[in-house]
């Protein structure tokens, strides 16, 4: 996609300094980043998404231990696919920032902690279910240029589902 800036005729520059530098952002944010209507969804959503949880621990001196709670999102592949696109929302907004990658899973650390051996993952649950509130992810493929698959749904960061 491209952006074209184009500056204005000094007459006009009165008017840019009327605004914001953030009223002028948002105006190149919204003219570069709309989604072109080259951009066709020609396919229906990426499917069969499975959500694990995966565990790591390092054994520590002093009957210590650090430990990493990562979660897993995999899918079935799609036909046709070249590559697959990640979007990520938060409670804030979606981003328009993808993430592309030609492997069918994406791995994320979810929670950590380092604590005493004996008190095992200290917080885990609470971590968890503080992300799956405020991160989630959708994936779609890419076909070929400019053509992709509708998104799937959303699966929260810190939740799994069963296969």
């Amino acid at each position: 996609m491209r952006c074209l800036v184009q500056i204005p005729h000094p007459r006009g520059l009165r008017l840019l300094t009327l605004l914001s530098a953030v009223q002028v952002w948002v105006l190149l944010v919204v003219s570069c980043d709309s989604p072109s209507s080259a951009h066709k969804v020609v396919g229906s959503p990426v499917r069969g998404l499975v959500a694990t949880l995966e565990d790591e621990v390092s054994e520590l001196p002093g009957g210590r231990i650090r430990w990493s709670t990562y979660w897993k999102l995999c899918w079935e592949r799609y036909q046709g696919a070249k590559a697959y696109e990640l979007q990520t929302l938060t409670s804030e907004g979606i981003s328009p920032k993808l993430h592309r990658q030609s492997d069918r899973c994406f791995r994320i650390e979810a929670a950590a902690g380092e604590n005493e051996k004996s008190q095992g993952f200290v917080n885990r649950k609470l971590l968890l279910a503080l992300q799956s509130g405020q991160l989630a992810y959708r994936v779609r493929a890419i076909l070929d240029k400019n053509q992709f698959s509708e998104w799937s749904p959303s699966i929260s960061v810190g939740k799994f589902t069963k296969p």
